[in-house]
């Protein structure tokens, strides 16, 4: 028997837009950013379309200046973001500040910003395909906390499953060029986002 489907709740939405945003509660964050200065990747300019659970999808615009005030937040209204970052080899990263990442998950006031040195940033891991598909991935805080232990990585853990990744801006770029895998475990699914297709006009 098919049951009708009822449309998405707002918890319901709130869920399926939790399981795609979920790598920004990760709660891997890096005591500075690698770089001196973060740029804008010009390949992120268009219009992005992303699917969560239960068939939503949500589509950012993000403009030349790599500005989005449409990012499908975890709230029921989008988020503004400066979507800037780096390169280092092969691999891209934006980096958020704990503001901006609390903004993209909804998170409470102070959640991602406690504890935390002032410069401190949140790096997301993505690679563009020949196909013209973003994929990105989020540190593994497990990953992270068990290569701190182990006295890999240098660090600390500031609460339970959040850790944070300190050196100094050269010290982190060896890090992510060299012992990636340490920190993102890129042979797991990602969060994947396409090129929204243009709306079709009909002919006069």
């Amino acid at each position: 028997m098919n049951l009708p489907t009822a449309p998405l709740s707002r918890t319901a939405r709130r869920l399926a837009l939790a399981a795609l945003l979920a790598g920004l509660s990760a709660c891997v964050a890096f005591e500075r950013a690698p770089v001196a200065e973060l740029r804008c990747d010009p390949d992120l300019a268009g219009a992005w379309t992303v699917k969560a659970g239960n068939g939503l999808k949500k589509t950012a615009h993000v403009d030349a200046r790599c500005h989005t005030d449409d990012w499908p937040g975890m709230s029921d209204k989008p988020v503004a973001l400066d979507l800037t970052g780096f390169v280092i080899g092969q691999d891209r990263y934006l980096a958020l500040t704990p503001v901006q990442a609390q903004l993209a998950m909804g998170a409470d006031p102070g959640a991602l910003t406690e504890g935390l040195p002032k410069d401190a940033v949140f790096l997301v891991l993505y690679r563009l395909g020949p196909d013209g598909r973003l994929q990105a991935w989020l540190p593994d805080s497990k990953r992270a906390l068990d290569a701190i232990a182990r006295g890999e990585l240098d660090g600390r853990r500031l609460k339970e499953q959040f850790a944070l990744i300190q050196g100094t801006p050269e010290q982190l770029r060896d890090t992510l060029a060299q012992r990636l895998n340490l920190l993102y475990d890129t042979d797991r699914q990602a969060m994947v986002f396409e090129r929204a297709k243009a709306a079709r006009q009909d002919s006069p």
